[in-house]
This record gives structure tokens, sequence and C-alpha cells, in this order.
């Protein structure tokens, strides 16, 4: 479809825009991360202007999700990724490294100018905001129903992840498809985070068409947003009927090092992430449960700090290993969140032992289990199953903020291990850099 004379002039613009949003959410970032960022040259206006150049993007934002969610092997020490650094903030992994800043992360004690925090901030912004271009790009091509449903999910997941991990006042700035100057977002709460998911993942959906798998992608998505709103019965309405073996990956490679799980990076290869057990005293016991869903080795031998023991996680076991997003195990288990939330046991246990027999294990028995203790049954199965994917700092604070559990009886609290104590701060702040948008105002809770 030949495009007008004026999409045609705004290419340039809108390219500027974007590499300009992209640059200021890397401000404050390490040295080695800015160094990194692509030539802007290889993604020129003209190149935009085809099927090809929108594919481009496309796979731009699904790599900088990969990046923001596991990390990757590039960077000095490899780049961190939302999904252990939210492990470390809640009780999946124990630091056994050396790098302050990570440090932070595990005994919750973070600072505004972490550059790790401020890395994954980063990169979230990038893909969403390449997520974004891509779907208003589309409209001068006819539009690709199917390319707008992914990205329009994307997108929704980016405010999902900022909305379960970070405190309220992340602003979302935007460049405009008419190349107009770019608009400064303002801080949103964390309930307008979610609700503005919920938005985007309901454009996905309708756009999915005939789809299952994106029509799935972007329905668990919005579900997941419902949970985080305290919408527990809409949440299960909103999964039922999606197969427990639809499965959405955020794909990893060992192409190049920015392509490799960072996961499996950080902790098998650098030893920097430990599998925890019993963290801060309230934490699960993901080693000595000895869950398949949760395998590990190790205990022999130091972390790169030389000082901690270290035990290795085994779910990420090379450097392609994907990455699940979303999935049918999620949508039962959002539905077994629902029966939990009714009080209603006998559902809770039938869900539950369906799902541990696909892998063999014994079944629970919650019988005569009610209220909040039917309720963290619940969420300990479910943490096994999400082990490591970007859930459990947001299960955490469900627990919080949807159920009214004190944070001293679901985090890990008290004394830390290597000295001091754990903090009762439980999201990610907004890294100082954000000021250069002269809308910030910091963490609004």
């Amino acid at each position: 479809m030949k495009k007008s004379i004026n999409a045609e002039k705004n290419y340039s613009k809108l390219l500027f825009n974007v590499i300009v949003l992209m640059v200021l959410t890397s401000l404050g970032m390490s040295c080695d991360s800015v160094v990194e960022v692509t030539d802007p040259d290889i993604v020129t206006p003209e190149s935009l202007n085809s099927e090809a150049g929108i594919q481009t993007l496309r796979a731009g934002s699904l790599g900088d999700l990969a990046v923001a969610m596991s990390g990757s092997a590039a960077g000095h020490g490899a780049t961190t990724g939302l999904i252990i650094m939210s492990g470390l903030m809640a009780d999946e992994y124990t630091y056994s490294g050396t790098f302050p800043t990570r440090r932070e992360a595990d005994t919750r004690n973070l600072q505004d100018i972490n550059s790790d925090v401020n890395t994954i901030y980063g990169n979230l912004h990038r893909s969403r905001t390449g997520a974004e271009t891509t779907v208003d790009l589309l409209a001068d091509f006819g539009g690709n129903p199917e390319i707008e449903s992914e990205m329009q999910s994307v997108t929704g997941y980016a405010y999902v992840m900022f909305a379960e991990t970070f405190c309220g006042g992340v602003p979302f700035s935007k460049a405009p498809a008419d190349g107009g100057e770019l608009i400064y977002g303002e801080p949103l709460t964390t309930e307008e985070m979610f609700n503005t998911a919920i938005s985007w993942f309901d454009q996905a959906a309708a756009n999915a068409g005939s789809n299952a798998n994106l029509a799935n992608l972007a329905r668990v998505g919005k579900a997941r947003s419902l949970l985080g709103l305290g919408q527990i019965e809409n949440a299960a309405a909103e999964v039922a009927g999606i197969p427990t073996d639809f499965v959405y990956n955020i794909e990893q490679s060992d192409n190049s090092f920015r392509q490799e799980n960072g996961i499996y990076i950080m902790s098998t290869v650098r030893r920097q992430f430990s599998i925890a057990d019993g963290k801060g005293g309230n934490g699960l016991m993901f080693r000595s449960s000895m869950d398949p869903r949760t395998p590990w080795d190790g205990g022999t031998e130091f972390g790169q700090d030389d000082i901690t023991l270290y035990y290795n996680q085994l779910k990420y076991d090379s450097s392609n290993v994907p990455v699940v997003l979303a999935s049918g195990t999620e949508a039962r288990l959002i539905e077994a969140e629902a029966a939990a939330n009714a009080d209603d046991a006998a559902t809770v246990e039938d869900i539950h032992n369906a799902l541990r027999a696909t892998i063999g294990l014994s079944d629970l028995d919650l019988s005569g289990i009610s209220g909040d203790d039917l309720l963290l049954a619940h969420f300990s199965e479910r943490a096994f199953w999400l082990f490591s994917t970007g859930h459990r700092l947001g299960d955490l604070r469900r627990l919080v903020d949807v159920y009214g559990m004190m944070p001293s009886n679901v985090f890990p609290w008290g004394p830390y291990f290597k000295g001091g104590e754990y903090s009762s701060t439980l999201k990610f702040l907004v890294p100082q850099s954000e000021s250069n948008n002269p809308n910030y105002l910091g963490c609004l809770d």
C-alpha cells in the first residue's frame, strides 16, 4: 500500500524521537550498557519504509523484551534482567556475587541510582516504545493484525512488569507516529499501570483474530493485570478455556552475547545468583523440597564472592533455553487462585493435582485448609510452577496489597545472612535517571 506524502516525511522525525526516548531511558546506566546501544544508522528512516522495516522493529522490540526480562551475556559481568533481580527481591535467589547493586536487591535496601535496576528500567521502556512504534507504523502499510496483536501484548506486558515490580510513579513517554515532539509521560500509579495494560491486551485480543496463540497471550496478560487489581474472579473468567498446553516463549539464542539467556549466564556461568532455600525465614524451600520444578545442583563450592556456598539452578541449563512469558499452566493457576479466594479448597486441590499429574508429582491433600492457609498453599504451588519467570515478586506484593497479609509474614525478613537486615522496601524504585523527564516525581507510594 502506498503511503501518503506526509507519512513519508514524518519517518525521519519519528525515528529520531524513538532514538531520543531510548537514550533518555538509558541515562544513568553503566558505561558498558551505554556503549552497547545499537548504532541508530543500522535502522535508517528509509529502511523503515517497507514491510522488512516493520519486521526489523518487531524483532528489536522482542529482543529488548528478552534482555529486559532474562538479561544477557553482554556487558561487563553480563547484564541482569528483571527475572533474576526480582527473584532476589523475593525468595527465589540469594546473591553470591560482589556487585553492591545486586546485593541491594537481595536485601531490598535499594537506592534510586541502582544501575542494574536502571538497566532493566531502560530495557523495558525500549521494548515498549519499539512495540508501540511498530503498531503506529503498521497503519501506513494497511495494517497487519497479527503483528499488531503481538506488539500490543508486548506493550501490555511491559506495563504489567512495571506495575508488579516497580513502585507507583513510573512515567511512560511517547514518540508520536506523526513525527511531532517527544511527549514526556506523566507518572502513573500502580492501578493506572494495570488498567493501561488491560487496554493494550484488549486491543491485542481484538487483533488476534483466529490466531489462538496470540489471543491466549493477550488473555493471560489481561488476567494477570486483573489479579494485580484484585479482580480475582474476573481474572479466572478471562482465562477460562485456554488450553493447559498453551505456551508463549521469550526466545533466547547463542547467536550473540546479547541473545543469550542471562539467567543461565549469571547463575551457572558466573555463579552470582544462588537458588534459595527458606530465605529470610519466610522463603519457600526451593532446594530442600527436591521438587522437579526447581532442579538444582551444587553446594560444594563457593560462589563468585568466594564466601557463599553456591547452589546452581538447572531450570535454564543452557544459553539458548527460552523463558515462558505466558502459559496454559498459568491460566490454571489463576483459576486456582480464584477458588482459593472463594475458600473452595476442593477446587483448588483438583486444579493443582491435575497439573501435578502432568509431571508425575503426588497429589496434594488440602482438606481442612481454609482462609489465609489455603491461599498460602496455593501461592506455594504457584511459586514452584512459575519459578524464575518474573512472577514471584508480584505474587508476594499481591499477598500484601490485595489479600492484606503482613509483609513480615510473606517476604524474607529479619537478619540478612551476610550482615544487616532485610529492608521493608517491597518494590524497585523509579530510577533517578528518569528525572530527565520534567514530570518525574519519584515513587508515589
